[in-house]
């Protein structure tokens, strides 16, 4: 394989581009990034409905790539199907360079989850590599379960790094998709014209415009407005989480820097080939002590430390913004549609150890774009508040 793609004939296909890092690659190749941009079409699939108008992305212009939405694909029928669905609505599907796959469904049982999540990768790579003799790469974002962080006191001693993801305790790897999609991408590419990488990150900030999963952000964001709501201007606002949880190291990965990230990776393939990369804004670990009062500020609050005794049997950020429903709606907003946000609530709980990510790999693979992480909650916020969604 050749180390740059054909740049003359790049079409990406965002799997999953409603959700919180897919509706940002999209974002990041309108922009576009880089500024002489590597594609000349961008067709985003979604599964709930999203009218382009009601999506936040750049309006079409000079120098930007050619956007097509398609919406209501469903990625769990049977493969044929789902081929099918590819050639009658994806416009030049026979020109797919790059797939950018950002869908996931949470099952409450950890093997079934897996066993979905895996079959669904599998159809969109079989259809895709059928489809499309101009297939280079596959590119999806992981993250630190990998490493074990679901285990209480995780598995690892940080900083994590990559080489870790291949040796989790087999009961513990069986419950996570990302080692089985890797089996599955070796297999499915081997001997074929392209290949893939993972992108692994810990905490991730972004907007989406019509609500998100995981979104510790989106989450947050809420809980921030309604306590200003109810309290007012230059209230103090406890950390929601322990003080192990306060103090402890991460590292925060903004949605715009892991889709930067897959398109550099998409450009040079050789380097990416077959391996999974950290990835965060800054090679610095951060700590909520940092973090929570800067994001307050955002809101005209005081974040303060938790309780010296808080515990998981306090009031979550999600228990509070159902108590004060009343007052969000008479403020107007429509607020941020999260879900599981009931594992986002215990996120300063129960994650109480050092978790922090090394970014040697991502620098040898020369990525070094640095970013200040405190500027990626407060992009979220303005998406938020610029949506409705908050004021």
């Amino acid at each position: 394989m050749s180390s740059n793609p054909n740049l003359n004939n790049s079409h990406a296909l965002i799997i999953g581009a409603s959700g919180l890092i897919g509706w940002s690659v999209v974002n990041q190749l309108l922009q576009p990034y880089p500024p002489s941009s590597p594609f000349s079409k961008i067709t985003a699939l979604v599964n709930r409905p999203l009218k382009l108008g009601d999506s936040f992305w750049p309006e079409p212009g000079p120098g930007r790539p050619e956007l097509e939405l398609v919406w209501g694909v469903d990625l769990l029928g049977a493969g044929e199907e789902f081929e099918e669905v590819l050639r009658e609505r994806v416009k030049d599907v026979e020109g797919v360079s790059c797939v950018f796959y950002c869908a996931f469904k949470q099952e409450d049982d950890e093997l079934k989850e897996v066993d979905v999540n895996v079959g669904m990768m599998r159809r969109v790579v079989r259809a895709v590599k059928k489809l499309s003799l101009n297939f280079k790469f596959f590119v999806y974002p992981g993250g630190t379960r990998g490493y074990g962080i679901y285990r209480s006191g995780g598995i690892f001693i940080a900083p994590l790094v990559e080489s870790m993801a291949d040796t989790l305790p087999s009961d513990y790897a069986q419950t996570v998709s990302y080692p089985h999609y890797r089996a599955l991408l070796t297999q499915e590419s081997d001997g074929q014209n392209w290949t893939w990488c993972e992108l692994c990150p810990d905490a991730i900030t972004g907007f989406t415009p019509n609500g998100s999963g995981y979104s510790l952000a989106g989450h947050w964001a809420v809980y921030l407005f309604t306590w200003k709501l109810v309290y007012g201007n230059g209230a103090e606002i406890p950390y929601p989480g322990t003080r192990e949880g306060y103090d402890s190291k991460y590292t925060e990965t903004s949605a715009r820097t892991l889709a930067r990230v897959g398109i550099y990776a998409y450009l040079h393939p050789e380097e990416f080939r077959e391996r999974v990369y950290n990835v965060a804004d800054s090679g610095t670990p951060g700590t909520m002590r940092e973090r929570w009062p800067q994001i307050a500020r955002w809101f005209g609050l005081k974040g303060v430390p938790p309780p010296v005794l808080a515990s998981a049997s306090d009031q979550k950020p999600g228990e509070f913004v159902r108590e004060h429903q009343g007052k969000l709606k008479a403020a107007g907003v429509k607020g941020v549609d999260i879900w599981h946000s009931q594992q986002l609530d215990s996120y300063g709980y129960w994650l109480s150890f050092d978790r922090q990510l090394s970014l040697k790999r991502l620098r040898e693979a020369g990525f070094k774009e640095e970013r200040k992480p405190e500027d990626g909650w407060f992009e979220a916020f303005e998406g938020f508040k610029e949506a409705g969604m908050i004021r």
